[in-house]
């Protein structure tokens, strides 16, 4: 063959290689190249340990956390799935210390905007925040930036999604700040721009080993009355039940969780069943893999209703984190993290009259019957008979995914599998 052939051929081979990997990392390629070169760790943001929520231009809205090598950031997407989009990514540069490492979940101001909030480096009063997204146009807005202990704006590191308290306010907790340290409860109204500290936790000798400041949303109790749990702290530093009075600011525990009486370390805050109980879910205790339990309003008396037992037994599950959710029927809702025959994690029901456990759903890290794995979110109702729900891993990219479950049939279906930004 001529040399000008053998030229002409190797240019044209060249020239067809050349397209093929530009249109691989065009399309994807660059990403994974990326990711592998660099020891194919997984650097995906994964949803939040929070509710999707419904906005006001009828999307459902979450948010992911950060991970070591990306922030979170805020999406969209409608019921079914489709219409995913990323809205508004976070900025955690030195440049941008407000609205750093988004926590929670969102929730509509009833206006054109969704409130959340970002619990800040780890250090007092550092973006630590209250921020709002305008469902229009997608633009972040800081409304709020938390001042630890001292300061307008006390508390620091809030972690629980905001809740409407019915007189155009919002109520939230943080973790840390308060004169004692150990955490507030505070309000804000969206129209007028007042913050406020409606409570601050007080400081006791039971509280000074673990952080013992609300990280989970608060449950109407009426009358001004809303209830909450501490995951530490209390007699044996094993959590705690608490009320708070809204128009007071008085703070008084229900139940201390110890090593032999109902579970340990409660998650997820507590919900009303509507029949003079708050339900909840505690971490550990029980056989050793987390409890449910329910308290009398009225009382105090504290019930345990289920021991979970993890990958085998009669009540599968383990570590539950989410609060539960009620179906508008005869049953409470959710998830523990892990637990189950392939210990990623289950979906189940509770009958609120007899304290049965049914078991939905167990996950799997192969994913043979379903994406995702590991769900650490309360559900919500999409209001078509499903829930919808996140998990915190699995997926084509391992960033989790966002599922439906049937009500009536207890069939889930994969609706968004996360990637680096997005499916």
């Amino acid at each position: 063959m001529k040399p000008a052939l053998l030229k002409t051929l190797a240019i044209v081979l060249i020239g067809a290689l050349a397209f093929l990997l530009g249109w691989h990392l065009l399309h994807g390629g660059w990403e994974n190249l990326k990711e592998d070169w660099t020891g194919n760790y997984r650097p995906r943001p994964s949803p939040t340990a929070a509710p999707l929520a419904l906005g006001p231009d009828g999307y459902y809205w979450g948010v992911t956390e950060d991970s070591y090598a990306m922030p979170g950031y805020v999406y969209k997407m409608k019921a079914d799935g489709s219409g995913w989009k990323r809205v508004h990514t976070f900025d955690r540069s030195p440049r941008a210390p407000a609205a750093i490492h988004p926590a929670g979940g969102l929730v509509s101001d009833g206006g054109d905007s969704m409130l959340g909030v970002t619990a800040g480096r780890g250090l007092p009063s550092v973006g630590s925040t209250l921020y709002k997204i305008n469902v229009k146009t997608g633009a972040q807005m800081t409304l709020a930036e938390f001042t630890d202990t001292e300061g307008p704006n006390l508390g620091s590191e809030p972690n629980a999604t905001l809740v409407p308290d019915g007189t155009g306010s919002f109520l939230g907790s943080t973790v840390g700040g308060g004169k004692g340290g150990r955490g507030t409860i505070f309000k804000f109204h969206p129209g007028t721009g007042v913050f406020s500290t409606v409570a601050e936790i007080p400081y006791t000798p039971h509280s000074r080993n673990v952080a013992c400041g609300p990280k989970d949303a608060l449950a109407s109790g009426g009358m001004g009355c809303w209830w909450g749990t501490f995951s530490g702290g209390g007699l044996e530093e094993c959590g705690a039940v608490f009320k708070v009075n809204a128009s007071s600011g008085e703070v008084t525990t229900v139940v201390e969780f110890t090593e032999g009486k109902g579970g340990k370390y409660p998650m997820g805050g507590v919900v009303n069943d509507g029949q003079g109980f708050f339900w909840g879910a505690c971490n550990g205790g029980g056989k050793g893999y987390g409890t449910l339990f329910k308290v009398n309003a009225t009382t105090g008396a504290l019930t345990t209703i289920v021991e979970f037992t993890g990958q085998g037994g009669t009540t599968l599950g383990a570590l539950p984190e989410a609060a539960l959710v009620s179906d508008g029927h005869e049953f409470l809702w959710g998830s523990t993290l892990a637990g189950g025959g392939d210990n990623a994690g289950t979906l189940f029901k509770v009958d609120i009259t007899s304290g049965a456990l049914t078991t939905l759903v167990e996950f799997d890290e192969k994913e043979s019957h379903h994406k995702g794995h590991h769900p650490n979110a309360p559900l919500v109702s999409d209001g078509h008979g499903s829930f919808l729900g996140t998990t915190t891993y699995g997926g084509k990219k391992d960033a989790g995914t966002i599922f439906k479950i049937d009500i009536a049939t207890g069939v889930l279906t994969t609706l968004v599998e996360l990637g680096k930004v997005g499916p």
